[in-house]
């Protein structure tokens, strides 16, 4: 009586997943794979923003902290008494230095003009030190002429220069009283003066000593008075002039980056440019004036226009500076409608241009802005 129930159990057993089982658990495994690939991809897409707007927060912060740091210590010794704006000239064994005819001043901002890279500016900084020694960049006065081609400074024996001072290769601009009608010679120090010398020697033997037939010292003929009793000279130390600019990124990506050439008393030439951050997109800066009939140190202006006096430098005692960096992330969709911007007088907008790269709103930029009090014009008003 069981016998066909039994069977019709075994066949039933026999049978397994039937087709249309199988292809029902595939179809609902295969979404479960697309569902899963989706948000992956989703979450993949959302961390590599996040990295890239990460690796653009950390290039714009350490470019500007880098570009803060050395605005503040710039001026050092070169402001010191009446030198600012000076025209600065100087040779080193036939080489003529970056900052040859150039204004003897703690920032020099260059305005950008090529719309190819967004305009960027360029920003020269300018210090004076001595690595690793006691170092008082004072202006000492001349007791005695100087003529074109005296190799020699005279000063009053009661100046007790000693090695803080002066001491041999350090460089010293000669300053005249009027800054205006003259120009600022930079001579390297010989020997080490003793405590109460008064003579400081700068022979033609130093690499920055030039023959009289330069045109580095005010004068025509040899025995013409360049620098008259009164005038001053200020210790430069090893005068570090740096230069601070966009440049090409030839790291992976490619780009631009915030690059940094230097030179110093060693050395006439630039060095090779340093790729310090990349993805700089974009770099401004202005000068913030003080307008007021009797200077008070405070900002009333900021321009782009750079002083062209020696009061007008004394004035500059101020640098605001926009940095713009990019992220590494392309971004499918359009993620920037619109361009960065920034206030260079710290309330009135203006543009960030950025659209000269390449699908530029398919990037996300960020905007780090800082102003700079230039504390070494401030402490010498």
């Amino acid at each position: 009586m069981h016998a066909p129930s039994s069977r019709r159990a075994a066949r039933q057993q026999a049978q397994g997943v039937t087709l249309i089982e199988l292809m029902v658990g595939m179809v609902i495994g295969l979404l479960a794979v697309l569902v899963i690939t989706q948000v992956a991809l989703l979450f993949e897409g959302q961390k590599r923003s996040t990295t890239g707007g990460s690796d653009a927060q950390v290039n714009g912060a350490l470019s500007l902290q880098m570009l803060q740091r050395d605005l503040q210590m710039s001026g050092y010794g070169i402001t010191t008494g009446s030198g600012a704006g000076c025209e600065l000239r100087g040779n080193r064994d036939g080489v003529t230095p970056p900052w040859h005819g150039q204004p003897m001043v703690p920032v020099r901002i260059v305005q950008g003009t090529d719309a190819t890279r967004g305009s960027p500016d360029t920003i020269f900084v300018m210090l004076s030190g001595r690595p690793g020694t006691s170092f008082h960049a004072l202006p000492v006065r001349l007791s005695r002429v100087h003529r074109k081609n005296d190799v020699s400074l005279g000063v009053e024996a009661n100046t007790n220069l000693g090695t803080e001072t002066a001491q041999a290769g350090d460089l010293l601009a000669l300053v005249p009283t009027n800054i205006a009608t003259s120009w600022c010679s930079v001579v390297e120090v010989t020997a080490t003066p003793a405590a109460l010398a008064d003579t400081i020697e700068h022979a033609e033997s130093g690499a920055w000593n030039q023959d009289a037939t330069a045109n580095i010292r005010p004068g025509v003929s040899f025995s013409d008075i360049g620098y008259a009793v009164g005038d001053q000279f200020v210790n430069l130390g090893t005068l570090i002039y740096r230069e601070y600019a966009l440049g090409a990124d030839t790291a992976a990506g490619g780009g631009t980056a915030l690059t940094l050439r230097t030179t110093d008393a060693s050395n006439a030439a630039w060095s090779a440019a340093d790729v310090l951050f990349p993805q700089i997109v974009n770099l401004q800066a202005v000068y913030g004036i003080d307008t007021s009939a009797t200077a008070d140190d405070v900002v009333d202006s900021w321009t782009t226009t750079a002083p062209t006096t020696p009061d007008g430098w004394a004035r500059a005692i101020a640098v605001r500076v926009a940095v713009v960096a990019r992220s590494t992330q392309y971004e499918k969709a359009e993620v920037t409608t619109a361009q960065p911007t920034w206030r260079p007088d710290g309330a009135t907008a203006e543009t960030l241009p950025v659209d000269h790269l390449s699908d530029w709103r398919h990037y996300r930029y960020k905007v780090f802005e800082v102003v700079v009090p230039l504390r070494n014009l401030l402490w010498q008003s």
